[in-house]
Formats: C-alpha cells, sequence, structure tokens
C-alpha cells in the first residue's frame, strides 16, 4: 500500500514537473516545434538557445526560461500617406517575418516582439515609401507585385538582429478622408465629360442616319412619281382609245352620254340658267330641237363646261 501510494506521489511529481515545464518552471524544460526556449542566469543569456523540440534538464532557482514563438508573425503596418503623380494616397501593406536567430533577437530587442514590431515598421515605412513613390498609379492600383525585392532588402538589413522579413505586400489603396471630396468630384467631371463626348457621338451618328433615310426616302418619292405619271400617262392613254372606239361605235349615243354628264357636273340643286333661245346645251331636253348629224363632234359640249354666250347663276325667287 505504501509502495502504491509512493509511486502516485512520484507520478504525480512527474506530470506536475512536466506542466510546469511547459513554462520553464520545473527542473524539466519542454520545448514545443514551434517555440524557441532560452535559458537565462540573472537576467541573461548565458547557455545556447534550445532550438529543437524535446525535454531539457534545469537547474532550478538558478535558471529562468523565456520563450519565444518560431512561426510566422503578421504584422499589420500602419498606413504610409505618398504623393503618386499628382494625387495623394495612403498605402495600408502588412509584413510577414520570423525570428532566425532567437539569441541575437533576445539580445537586440530585450523587449521582446513589441519592439521588434516597432523597428520593423520604422525600416518599412521609408522603404516602402522610396520604393511606391517610384510607380505609376496604374501599376500600384493594379495590386501588381510592386513590393516583391522589399523583403529581400528588410531582411538584409534585419538580419543582424536576429529577424528575417519574409513578404510585403500592400493591403489596400485609399484617398485620405481630407481629399475625397475633391477626388470624386473630379471622377464625377470626368465621367461627365466621357457622358458628353459619347452623347456627341450619337447625335453625329444620329444626324448622319437622319440624313441618309431623308435622301433615301426623296429617291424613293421621285420614283414613284415618275412610275406614277408613267401610269398615269399609260392610263390617259388607255382612256382616251377607249373613248375614240366608243365615239366611232355611235358617235350619237356617245355624245349623248357626255352631254348628260355635262349636266350633272354642272346642274346642281337649286340652280337657274339663264340662256339663250338656241343654245346647244340643252338640245337633248327639247323636243323640238333637232338632233345634230352623226359625226358632228364640234356639237357635244364637254362636262363642266358651256358654250353658251351668257351663262348666270341665279338664285331661284
Amino acid at each position: 500500500m505504501r509502495l502504491l501510494f509512493l509511486g502516485l506521489v512520484l507520478a504525480a511529481a512527474a506530470v506536475g514537473s512536466l506542466w510546469a515545464g511547459q513554462f520553464g518552471w520545473g527542473p524539466v524544460v519542454v520545448t514545443n516545434e514551434y517555440e524557441y526556449k532560452i535559458r537565462l542566469v540573472l537576467g541573461s543569456p548565458w547557455r545556447e538557445p534550445i532550438t529543437e523540440p524535446g525535454l531539457t534538464a534545469r537547474v532550478p532557482l538558478l535558471e529562468s526560461i523565456e520563450t519565444l514563438d518560431k512561426r510566422l508573425q503578421y504584422m499589420d503596418a500602419r498606413p504610409v500617406e505618398l504623393l503618386i503623380g499628382d494625387e495623394t494616397l495612403l498605402v495600408d501593406y502588412y509584413a510577414v517575418w520570423r525570428i532566425i536567430d532567437p539569441l541575437v533577437f533576445r539580445r537586440s530587442y530585450p523587449g521582446g516582439m513589441g519592439d521588434a514590431e516597432k523597428a520593423i515598421q520604422r525600416r518599412l515605412k521609408s522603404l516602402v515609401g522610396a520604393t511606391v513613390g517610384r510607380l505609376p498609379l496604374e501599376q500600384l492600383l493594379s495590386r501588381a507585385n510592386v513590393l516583391e525585392q522589399l523583403d529581400t532588402e528588410v531582411s538584409a538589413k534585419l538580419a543582424e538582429k536576429g529577424v528575417r522579413v519574409v513578404d510585403v505586400r500592400i493591403n489596400r489603396t485609399e484617398l485620405p478622408r481630407e481629399a475625397e471630396p475633391a477626388a470624386y468630384q473630379q471622377m464625377r467631371e470626368q465621367r461627365r465629360a466621357v457622358s458628353r463626348e459619347h452623347r456627341a457621338r450619337g447625335e453625329r451618328a444620329a444626324r448622319e442616319i437622319r440624313a441618309k433615310a431623308d435622301h433615301e426616302a426623296r429617291t424613293i418619292l421621285a420614283r414613284a412619281s415618275a412610275n406614277a405619271e408613267v401610269t398615269r400617262g399609260e392610263g390617259d392613254a388607255a382612256a382616251a382609245a377607249i373613248y375614240a372606239a366608243a365615239y366611232e361605235k355611235d358617235t350619237e349615243f356617245y355624245a349623248f352620254l357626255r352631254t348628260l354628264e355635262a349636266y350633272r357636273a354642272t346642274v346642281g340643286e337649286r340652280t337657274t340658267l339663264v340662256l339663250a333661245p338656241g343654245n346647244e346645251f340643252f338640245r337633248f331636253l327639247s323636243p323640238e330641237k333637232e338632233s345634230p348629224p352623226r359625226g358632228n363632234a364640234r356639237s357635244i359640249p364637254e362636262p363642266g363646261v358651256s358654250s353658251a354666250p351668257a351663262l348666270e347663276s341665279t338664285p331661284p325667287p
């Protein structure tokens, strides 16, 4: 029973030591694969750092352990205000970095990660301003790899501090708050100029289309009028031929029909005609008047035309 209790106590002590070793408190130091462990005596490193995962012995009450993160670190830098061409822009960027030498990093930045990020940001701010300021606005806004070589330059400057910058990228590019109204107004004016140009092109094209349509319409109307005149002439010729043929068959009957047409065109309702007694206009209505001989076409009145020397229309009494 005592052996069992002793075994349980030893197991608990071992588990407690491993748990405390995670934080560098126990006699055994546990190093994970994503960590660096630095052994300190009176606050200063005195042996090589622990860079490989595993268990390491520690002298209690003499050594203290400081843990550094081995993984990639993301740093969202403050935006830089730059003059690109004629525009003032805010360039927001970020950097990815890591610790490559924990002992040199500890000596260079006693304050830890916060001091390291401040130093990296100071270096990047000047380099980003110098690099981006030389670029045209179109290339900057296209999100091209404008900072492609910047990580190498920063890493070369910070290698002696135990830091390596893995990548630098532009996050976004925007206008300063105070410059936004003027920029938007300029954009509106540019869009209005483009719209005016498109509208002028459309009106010019419309005028050309209307002129072409009017020309085609006049051409079509002229051709139609010419065809109508030809058709009308052919119709008149055919009508004259028909009239001539009818007149040759029975001149007296033809004269009678033409006279009736003249009556219909001349005499209306409530119309009074004053004619000479021997007028030929009413020769078919007078039973005492003899009909003209056949073939005498000169005595045939045309519709709407009177051969009387004096023809007056007076209202009825």
